[in-house]
């Protein structure tokens, strides 16, 4: 870690109110779901939040609904499979980049800032991915470290370098300033009904109890919440600000096949990567995680499509392969603070698995 010591004195900061927080200490109450001030905030780094971001919630009751169909299940004809062409959404305080690589062989392509009404400008890129009904790019943002209630979808940078327009937007779950979190770390795209898988970014105190991951499964028509869950926070990996979520369809572990894999937090090494069945997700409840894996290097996002598992630890992308993902290949530098990626592609499945619907 020569080349980033002021992560390291935060990452310090971070373990030593992870500390206070396993205690059971969480601050006082906060009135209407406000975040709770816990520690001081690293200020300088836009990866690294304010422990005052951490939320708390009197309660936080959610009920499954049901999800509307899809009018396309399939992607278009024609589209490429086993594509090598990767998104990532940087964090920056302000006009975070959208950002392109090819890998075999690895080069940079183009990038792109969202637009005023993609919340570009003030935007801290956390979220990302393709969708391959109409081969656009559904991000999340943070203006500072506070989210916007919103999932924006924009064009990639392969049709608008430079400035990537806003096509449509979705309120998250109630929308802004509404009882379920406004901020989202990470997202993926459900294989078969095409709705979003969301990470919330900050981790939640329900009444006062040890913190808490929050999953959803997000309507793409409408942004209400079809599924939700909760696995319990990795207070020693930044505290549990969760930047990393994966939808991958998995052979030979317990459960339905379709899981979640997500580390629960920033990107400190070793902490451990979980994989939680997508079956268990449902209420609010806590979800069951099936298994626990251990990749080489500390992660941000990630992504499981037809290479393996894709990864960044903020300034490196890797293919980390198949389970139990300790092999890392390194692809190149992300010459950028590296938060969600996103393949051209959503089978999630490691050889792939029939048309990905990428028209690039």
């Amino acid at each position: 870690m020569t080349n980033r010591p002021h992560l390291l004195s935060c990452g310090l900061t971070i373990f030593l109110v992870a500390m206070l927080l396993l205690s059971g200490d969480v601050g006082p109450s906060a009135a209407g779901g406000l975040a709770v001030a816990v520690g001081p905030a690293p200020g300088d780094d836009p990866t690294l939040p304010p422990l005052s971001a951490v939320l708390r919630r009197d309660s936080y009751e959610m009920i499954d609904t049901l999800a509307d169909p899809v009018s396309v299940l399939d992607p278009p004809s024609g589209g490429k499979s086993n594509s090598t062409l990767l998104w990532g959404y940087e964090a920056s305080f302000g006009s975070a980049r959208i950002l392109s690589y090819r890998f075999d062989p690895f080069a940079t392509g183009p990038d792109c800032v969202p637009d005023a009404a993609g919340g570009g400008p003030t935007g801290n890129g956390r979220g990302v991915a393709f969708d391959p009904l109409d081969g656009n790019l559904w991000i999340t943002r943070l203006t500072g470290f506070v989210g916007d209630g919103l999932i924006h979808k924009i064009t990639p940078p392969q049709v608008t370098p430079g400035t990537c327009p806003q096509v449509s937007v979705i309120p998250f779950g109630d929308g802004p300033g509404g009882m379920i979190q406004d901020d989202i770390g990470a997202l993926d795209l459900d294989q078969g009904s095409k709705h979003i898988w969301a990470a919330g970014y900050a981790p939640i105190s329900v009444g006062g109890g040890p913190l808490r991951n929050y999953f959803y499964l997000v309507n793409r028509n409408n942004g209400k919440i079809i599924q939700s869950c909760f696995i319990p926070a990795n207070l020693l990996n930044g505290a549990g600000f969760n930047d990393s979520l994966s939808y991958a369809r998995l052979p030979g572990l317990a459960g339905s096949g379709e899981y979640l894999m997500t580390d629960g937090g920033e990107f400190f090494a070793g902490a451990p990567l979980k994989v939680i069945d997508t079956a268990s997700c449902h209420d609010g409840k806590e979800a069951t995680v099936v298994a626990t894996f251990t990749t080489a290097h500390g992660l941000t996002g990630i992504d499981f499509e037809w290479p393996g598992l894709l990864s960044t630890d903020v300034f490196t992308i890797y293919n980390d392969g198949n389970p139990p993902f300790m092999s890392s290949t390194v692809i190149g530098p992300t010459n950028a603070l590296l938060e969600d990626i996103a393949l051209c592609g959503f089978r999630a499945k490691f050889g792939g698995d029939g048309n990905d619907g990428c028209p690039y």
